[in-house]
């Protein structure tokens, strides 16, 4: 009765559909009639009309997004296989002592290719020192250990970084650290058998996705995968590639795998320098290898970015380090700012001193004493000096590899449009329908909302297309829709009017295709928790920022009334934001 009551109010629900304001996109796509595989029969079609039918699903990504897509499937009667390059689920939440490789220097392209043996399956061992590469350095490389550090704590609430199925527990603390989301996590993919020691052959650990391209008679997917092993007798590393075939494929990566490296003269050379006291490690890296603060202690660190990260990074070492500078982008007033980024000003230690852009790195007379006779001319013509480390907190780059190989070399597509304005710096999920699926071929589908909010909806919304309890529109009204204003306004920091719009658009586009087409009904978001986010982000955030009436209002104001404040998108702070 509860969902019924719901379904009669959402079915009333009018949707902002004006276009323009601050939410229009910046780009607007139109691929040539060529490039959209239309014919004439789809066309007439009032719903897109698949091929043939869906029953083996590949999920590449075992974080929150992919492992409760791969539960969602299973639960829809697909074969499943679920692929991961970690040792086990968790995605950016599985911490690990271990670091990854060396980011490049400059920032590497966004489509690396790698080697893949000409006949397949295959197999190879690896010794210790095999092409100059210790075996550490081959399996850190391979599954890319995650970026978050020891203490790290999240800063949103257990109320909105929760999946279904597997609560915290009522005592936990009111912010939520790293190590407590990663136990969660892993707790729900050990309740759907989805955990790395349960005997199950739906997942695949340690195996990274080599490639992704259509199937060899042009129908369903082909991934061509590379596991890695460490072997104890001896002590080796075996690589095994083969090649699995599927009908459809979900792509839920991450955004934090490619750090972003700035471009500014002399950091090259600076890059180079290993740190004096440990030949092992460098003095300047991305924020994404600190763990600890150990090795501060004494020492004159340099955070170039001022979001979450360096902020968080800067709390965590200043009880050992000597001096901390923070050098940031220049901005036009404190009122501009986004309360987010307020908070990370606000969150830096007091005695950290704040100092503008740096204009160039001088040249290093040698690159073995460290950095610190070197020297950093700021912006204003300031130098500065006596630097041990610097850390580079500057965010990272979408790189969408998987999404960028199909457009280029199964569709012909370039991907070279400047990018909507909700996305990571780097190219964008282009072509993309508000649903997750790829319009030129929506057997392809991504996780394209936040998981632990959105995400119940829209892998539920895929696997519903999949099986055929509900559909797509014909592929016209697909590009419409992805060319349309309202469509891309599906996006924002929860408790904004895009994240809610995103939610009321499911819930009602789910339950009245459950109503035709059979399936289970959904609800919106629990009420009762937006009072108790609220709370949250005026107590964590910023006084003021947001109140109960942040979920209500809009459902009176269409999108051309949206400001700027209503539209802000997290997931661009960090990168745009240092």
């Amino acid at each position: 009765m509860h969902q019924l009551f719901w379904l009669s109010v959402l079915f009333c629900t009018t949707f902002p559909i004006a276009s323009g304001g601050v939410n229009e996109p910046q780009a607007v796509f139109n691929i040539p009639n060529a490039e959209r595989n239309t014919n004439d029969e789809q066309a007439s079609e009032k719903w897109y009309k698949f091929n043939s039918t869906i029953k083996r699903v590949a999920v590449i990504g075992a974080g929150p997004a992919g492992l409760q897509a791969a539960a969602t499937f299973i639960k829809h009667n697909f074969t499943v296989r679920l692929f991961d390059r970690a040792p086990g689920p968790g995605g950016n939440w599985l911490y690990s002592d271990e670091v990854p490789v060396r980011e490049p220097y400059p920032d590497a392209p966004a489509v690396e290719e790698r080697w893949i043996p000409e006949e397949l399956p295959a197999s190879k061992y690896y010794n210790d020192g095999d092409k100059g590469l210790t075996l550490d350095s081959r399996w850190r490389e391979h599954w890319q250990p995650r970026s978050i550090w020891n203490t790290l704590h999240t800063n949103s609430p257990a109320v909105i970084t929760e999946l279904p199925d597997a609560p915290y527990p009522p005592d936990h603390s009111w912010v939520i650290s790293a190590h407590t989301i990663g136990a969660h996590v892993r707790a729900y993919a050990s309740i759907h058998n989805l955990n790395a020691n349960d005997k199950s052959s739906v997942h695949s650990y340690s195996t990274r996705v080599e490639k992704l391209s259509k199937g060899p008679d042009g129908n369903g997917w082909r991934l061509i995968l590379k596991q890695l092993k460490k072997l104890e007798e001896p002590d080796r590393l075996k690589a095994t590639w083969w090649t699995e075939d599927f009908d459809a494929v979900f792509v839920a990566p991450g955004p934090y795998t490619s750090p972003h490296v700035p471009e500014i003269d002399g950091l090259l050379q600076w890059s180079e320098v290993r740190d004096v006291e440990d030949a092992s490690r460098f003095s300047v890296y991305h924020s994404r290898v600190y763990r600890r603060p150990d090795r501060y202690t004494g020492k004159n660190i340099l955070v170039i970015g001022v979001g979450t990260s360096g902020s968080e990074i800067a709390r965590d070492i200043a009880p050992v380090a000597n001096k901390i500078y923070a050098s940031h982008k220049e901005y036009a007033d404190w009122d501009t700012l986004h309360p987010f980024q307020r908070r990370s000003f606000r969150r830096f230690p007091d005695e950290t001193e704040f100092i503008p852009k740096i204009s160039h790195f001088e040249p290093l007379s040698s690159l073995d004493n460290g950095i610190k006779d070197g020297k950093i001319v700021l912006v204003n013509g300031t130098v500065l000096e006596e630097i041990d480390e610097i850390i580079l907190a500057t965010g990272y780059k979408r790189s969408n590899p998987f999404h960028l190989s199909v457009l280029n070399e199964t569709f012909g597509v370039e991907a070279v449009e400047a990018p909507p304005f909700d996305v990571f710096t780097g190219p964008a999920l282009k072509y993309v329908h508000w649903t997750g699926h790829f319009i030129p071929d929506p057997t392809l589908a991504f996780s394209t909302v936040r998981p632990w909010t959105a995400g119940q909806y829209q892998y539920y919304g895929q696997a519903k297309v999949w099986e055929g309890t509900a559909h797509l529109p014909n592929e016209a009204e697909l590009w419409a829709q992805y060319n349309s204003s309202r469509y891309n306004n599906f996006r924002g920091l929860f408790g904004t009017g895009p994240s809610e719009a995103i939610v009321r658009q499911y819930v009602t586009w789910l339950n009245n295709e459950s109503l035709e087409n059979g399936g289970r009904l959904v609800s919106p978001w629990p009420v009762q928790n937006w009072e108790v986010f609220a709370y949250y982000a005026n107590q964590e955030w910023e006084q003021g920022y947001l109140s109960k009436e942040n979920f209500t209002r809009f459902e009176n104001i269409p999108d051309n009334q949206w400001t700027q404040k209503d539209i802000w998108d997290i997931s661009v702070f960090e990168d745009e934001f240092w």
